[in-house]
């Protein structure tokens, strides 16, 4: 039976996609277009001038989620020999000419596209774009994800006292409220006679992730450095942070597995950035490929690696493939 979750989801779906097709017709006066709904491992059967695609439909498409979007694609491509088509309400400008790179054909709800199946050659550019409204509420907002955080850390730790989780958190109790409540109606948790549970914690991180770093984490952005010379960035892993600071990204995921070696690195902080450059390990730079963040969780880290969960955000966020590979491999084997 389909939830009205999953009613609403199909909506969108459908609505996103006809506003695509509409479009592309209008700006280039093709009219044979038709759409399919398919019950397999993508939404939909595309045709366009009597070439079929395998078609997907997204939302929106930015840098924190691409990785995910192009991985979900290749399954798609596993499973049919028709050419790739992404249709997606708002692709941003940094990620919309990668898809092609990928072997991978799109279009915009608003038209634009980049279609290169010989003999079909569709190109289109310019048109305004419109950016999606927010669908979630409160709970994938600032405060929101500090909360749902506190959950990922712990499955336990949603059924505890909304009081005890204010304390963790910094929310107040109306907030821990709303956050849950939206939380159960989106069905990534349930309240049984045991109390509050979550119900799909890998789903819920890959929501959280993607917020995070699109809504959250540029904030969080305190200082760019680099190091002070080629020999500190090449044994980068020898320098000892001062108390309070913590590798994240590649640099805690190469500490963590020695699985990547790292070209940029994130710390977070919630001591001031003064006491980093007194290490003359590193120095103000625009720009730098070291990034310094406000640690924005309660606990101490005694290995002076964030927790998990921050360190595969940061890598599913880079918008690089090797990334989103250390990001894999830490989901199997640590979270």
């Amino acid at each position: 039976m389909n939830t009205t979750q999953d009613v609403n989801k199909m909506t969108n779906k459908t609505e996103i996609i006809n506003d695509a097709v509409h479009n592309l017709e209008r700006l280039t006066g093709l009219e044979h277009i038709d759409c399919q709904v398919v019950d397999e491992t993508y939404d939909y059967d595309m045709s366009i001038n009597g070439i079929s695609f395998a078609c997907m439909v997204k939302n929106q498409v930015t840098k924190a989620n691409y990785n995910l979007v192009v991985q979900q694609m290749r399954g798609v491509e596993n499973q049919t020999r028709k050419p790739l088509l992404l249709v997606a309400n708002h692709f941003v400008p940094e990620v919309f000419s990668q898809f092609s790179t990928e072997g991978i054909n799109i279009i915009e709800s608003n038209g634009n596209c980049y279609i290169t199946v010989p003999p079909l050659f569709v190109h289109i550019s310019g048109q305004k774009s419109i950016q999606p409204k927010e669908s979630l509420g409160r709970a994938f907002k600032e405060t929101g994800l500090k909360v749902i955080f506190y959950f990922l850390l712990n499955d336990a730790n949603i059924g505890k006292p909304y009081r005890v989780i204010s304390m963790a958190t910094g929310a107040s109790l109306g907030a821990i409220k709303n956050v849950i409540e939206e939380l159960c109606e989106s069905r990534y948790a349930i309240v049984t006679d045991k109390g509050r549970v979550l119900k799909d914690k890998k789903k819920l991180l890959e929501s959280w992730q993607i917020h995070y770093n699109q809504t959250m984490k540029p904030k969080l952005l305190v200082k760019e450095m680099d190091f002070i010379d080629g020999q500190t960035r090449k044994h980068w892993e020898q320098i000892k942070l001062p108390e309070g600071m913590y590798w994240g990204g590649e640099g805690a995921a190469f500490l963590l597995d020695h699985y990547l070696v790292p070209e940029t690195f994130d710390i977070y902080t919630d001591e001031p950035t003064v006491k980093l450059l007194m290490t003359r390990k590193v120095k103000l730079q625009k720009n730098g490929p070291i990034k310094v963040y406000q640690r924005f969780w309660n606990g101490m880290n005694e290995d002076g690696i964030a927790p998990k969960i921050i360190v595969y955000a940061d890598l599913m966020g880079s918008g690089n493939s090797r990334c989103i590979e250390a990001a894999q491999k830490l989901m199997e084997d640590e979270l």
